[in-house]
């Protein structure tokens, strides 16, 4: 999208959101840069602007990650490729729910799309299993508007952390998107209302 398409978009969704013109750097994150956020400068990704800081915006998925959204603050932003072509960000929100310690966590992770969809989620379940072995088989949380119909979900009560996750997973455009929502199991109604409120509007537009 052209960024004079981008800066149209942002205005008519309010305004509050425009595209930071910030000139490329000739370095990208890797273990020699330890600013992150330098991967973002490079097609397909943009470094926007909010009200609450910087967020990174991924036209071909059409995913705005914002510092903050909802009663989400981002934590780690994790650059596995140096291109920008498989990166996370962990976001957390903290004193909700029934404990002033009650922690709700989603991790959101954006990849080049890989192999057929069934292995790709095959693969995400089985490592997910894997790290938790006790994990029983829960309801999802219903799939966020403007997300694809075919969104794959999964959801688990892990018994000794009593703690409950949620895997979700949907393919746009040659990519991957992928989230991870954890939070104390005895807080799921209100991680329902709160996560899905935080992923509606990080999918910034159809």
């Amino acid at each position: 999208m052209a960024p004079v398409a981008l800066l149209l978009a942002a205005c008519a969704s309010g305004g509050s959101v425009i595209p930071d013109n910030t000139a490329e750097t000739t370095r990208i994150a890797g273990n020699d840069d330890p600013n992150p956020d330098h991967v973002f400068l490079r097609d397909p990704w943009e470094q926007w602007r909010t009200p609450n800081g910087n967020a990174r915006y991924h036209r071909g998925t059409y995913m705005l990650l914002p510092n903050e959204a909802e009663s989400f603050k981002v934590g780690d932003i994790s650059v596995y490729a140096k291109d920008g072509s498989d990166v996370r960000l962990d976001y957390h929100s903290v004193d909700f729910g029934s404990g002033s310690q009650s922690i709700g966590t989603i991790s959101v992770f954006l990849s080049r799309a890989a192999g057929e969809p069934q292995q790709e989620w095959s693969k995400v379940v089985e490592g997910f299993r894997q790290r938790h072995p006790e994990a029983q088989a829960t309801e999802p949380f219903p799939v966020p508007v403007r997300y694809p119909a075919d969104t794959r979900q999964a959801a688990f009560l892990l018994g000794q952390q009593g703690r409950f996750a949620q895997v979700s997973l949907f393919r746009h455009a040659g990519w991957t998107v992928r989230y991870e929502i954890a939070c104390p199991a005895e807080d799921i109604a209100l991680a329902r209302k709160t996560s899905l409120a935080f992923l509606t509007a990080i999918r910034y537009r159809e």
